[in-house]
């Protein structure tokens, strides 16, 4: 029967119409629509899924369904709040967009209608009546377990722009047949709905759904300008993978799940009733954005008190995740200088993601190369690759990579591409120099720009970046020291919280989000990757009555830098500094990572006495 309702849905869309990049714009995207979905329609609440799937013991909490969702950015999609000073900020910009928004950020309220008015103010309250909340779940259950495989085509799921296709089986006397969820398992047993095995629920197609992003109404413009016919690209998370070995690679390829759903191992529970599972996958849906879920705890402080466990896996889960990410070598360097002399170091950063490093929307999402020197006593002080905490930029004297991609718009006056932060209104890739993965092929919206180089001589591309630094060491350095090569990361930019807040004309949220940001730490950069192996510097025997400093200086190979202090040299890193990141920074505390319930927060109280005033 649940084969019979599959093949009733959708037999247009199995004829070749599954690519969004054949829409003429937001209205042609395929999926099922409102309009098409019964009212009631019976896509039930997480809460009623919590009746089964939550905890009951606290050695089931970091497997079951519910207790690993809850704390995940999947889940609160649209609690996020930047996504809704953002979306603020799109509606501005391009009236109207925020519906196609909301597709990916809360499916369910999309099909229910609610996503129109596009800045959510239609959703169910969250304070409901009767506490079931459905629109503010984000990512819901049903938004995976009740979407439907596209019979007889090529590839089961539409892939990008939340096409998502659902049961429109319509309502009998104004109710809904008994629910049917798709699954890895064919012996569901529940009072609440029926079952059917859908493998291809596990293939990363289905992620692709979501995680492959374009705007169907603005076209890429190439580097001169001209219109390409090929919808914007927001975000290629999707694409990266299926260009890679990951999928591509045989033996070695792995799906979005195995990353990022990874399996509990044993034989275990995953509801009050049914079988016992065998190694079951877990609902954590891990990421990057690590400052986005504590920006979500802070947004909802009841909440993350209800859910506290919850959001403490997924923090404790996205940097777990992060430290897998890549890894980072001190490929050449001197055992030996002299203070104030300038050293050469090669440090080779390894993707080790199916995606490019870092992935996602370009808006906020960054990486890049530091080294310090550490002396006998754990001091340390950048040469490379400081961040100052005060203006929350990367200190590029000498000058780092930095992994990031950067969007904007073609300026026909000047005949240039400008790179600005009004997403809806994007149609150039200015730059894009994140490392790829391993085995990759670009097309025209993943194709890496040339600031750095990523070719590896025979029409490829490296999963690597090997750079070479000439650096400066502080004059007042001296005796054993050791150098550190590192890679940081942010999920999130000072600048581009400001951006919400100063071009917000329509609400508080941008107010509301500066506010998140500087209370929770302003998103302190997190250690992704050291180099572990020791790389001792001899720097000599200080003179008589010698006194230590903080100044550090260096250049490029091309010969570009100047010297720097520890105001401007960056506070990544470096101890015993107030105003500094000494005291956030992994590195100074076990396995190198601080508390993931305080990392991004211990500088909470020094952006406090920082801030004079809100900015308005």
């Amino acid at each position: 029967m649940q084969k019979t309702r599959r093949l009733a849905v959708g037999w247009a869309l199995a004829l070749g119409l599954l690519s969004h990049e054949a829409a003429a714009g937001i209205d042609d995207l395929q999926g099922t629509g409102p309009d098409e979905m019964p009212q009631p329609n019976n896509l039930g609440t997480a809460e009623r899924c919590a009746g089964c799937h939550r905890a009951e013991i606290e050695e089931h909490r970091d497997y079951m369904p519910t207790d690993t969702w809850a704390g995940t950015m999947m889940a609160n999609a649209w609690r996020d709040p930047v996504f809704k000073a953002a979306l603020a900020i799109a509606n501005q910009d391009a009236p109207g967009v925020g519906t196609f928004c909301l597709r990916c950020h809360s499916p369910i309220g999309f099909l229910n209608g609610r996503a129109t008015p596009p800045d959510g103010s239609g959703f169910d309250p969250e304070a409901s009546v009767d506490g079931k909340i459905i629109d503010g779940q984000g990512v819901s259950c049903s938004a995976c377990h009740r979407a439907l495989t596209t019979p007889g085509a090529d590839d089961a799921y539409i892939i990008g722009n939340a096409q998502l296709v659902f049961d429109v089986t319509p309502a009998v006397a104004g109710f809904t047949a008994t629910p049917m969820v798709s699954g890895p398992y064919e012996d569901v047993v529940s009072e609440s709905h029926t079952g059917e095995r859908t493998p291809e629920l596990a293939e990363s197609a289905f992620c692709g759904q979501c995680h492959q992003v374009t705007n169907p109404e603005i076209k890429l413009k190439d580097a001169d300008g001209s219109d390409t016919n090929i919808e914007f690209p927001l975000d290629t998370t999707y694409e990266e993978w299926a260009s890679s070995d990951f999928r591509n690679g045989g033996s070695s390829a792995q799906s979005c799940v195995d990353c990022h759903m990874q399996r509990r191992t044993g034989e275990v529970p995953v509801g009050d009733r049914g079988p016992i599972r065998t190694d079951p996958r877990t609902h954590i849906l891990v990421g990057g954005n690590h400052w986005g879920i504590q920006a979500v705890m802070a947004a909802d402080p009841a909440r993350a008190a209800d859910y506290a466990d919850s959001f403490q896996l997924a923090l404790d889960s996205t940097l777990k995740s992060l430290a897998s990410a890549a890894s980072v070598t001190l490929v050449e360097a001197p055992q030996e200088a002299a203070p104030g002399e300038e050293i050469a170091v090669t440090v080779r950063v390894e993707n080790l993601a199916g995606h490019k490093f870092p992935t996602g929307y370009a808006e906020s999402r960054r990486a890049w190369i530091a080294v310090f020197l550490v002396d006998e006593n754990g001091v340390e002080r950048p040469l490379l690759g400081g961040y100052d905490a005060e203006t929350g930029e990367i200190q590029h004297e000498p000058p780092t990579h930095e992994y990031r991609a950067v969007h904007g718009k073609w300026n026909s006056d000047a005949g240039v591409g400008e790179k600005e932060e009004h997403l809806a209104r994007h149609d150039m890739i200015i730059s894009d120099t994140r490392i790829p993965p391993k085995g990759f092929v670009p097309s025209r919206t993943t194709q890496p720009t040339q600031e750095v180089d990523f070719t590896d001589g025979n029409g490829g591309y490296r999963n690597y970046d090997e750079a070479r630094f000439t650096l400066t060491v502080p004059a007042d350095a001296f005796g054993r020291q050791t150098l550190s090569a590192r890679v940081y990361y942010q999920s999130m930019t000072k600048e581009y919280i400001e951006f919400l807040q100063s071009a917000n004309s329509t609400d508080e949220t941008g107010d509301d989000l500066l506010a998140i940001y500087e209370e929770t730490g302003e998103a302190p950069p997190i250690l992704v990757a050291a180099d572990d192996a020791e790389a001792p510097l001899d720097l000599g025997e200080p003179p008589v009555n010698a006194s230590s400093g903080n100044g550090a200086g260096g250049s490029d190979s091309s010969g570009n830098g100047a010297g720097g202090d520890s105001s401007t040299g960056g506070n990544v890193g470096r101890s015993g500094d107030d105003g500094g990141c000494g005291c956030r920074m992994p590195g100074n505390a076990p396995n190198g990572w601080l508390p993931a319930g305080l990392a991004g927060l211990a500088l909470a109280a020094a952006a406090r006495r920082r801030r004079t005033h809100r900015r308005h």
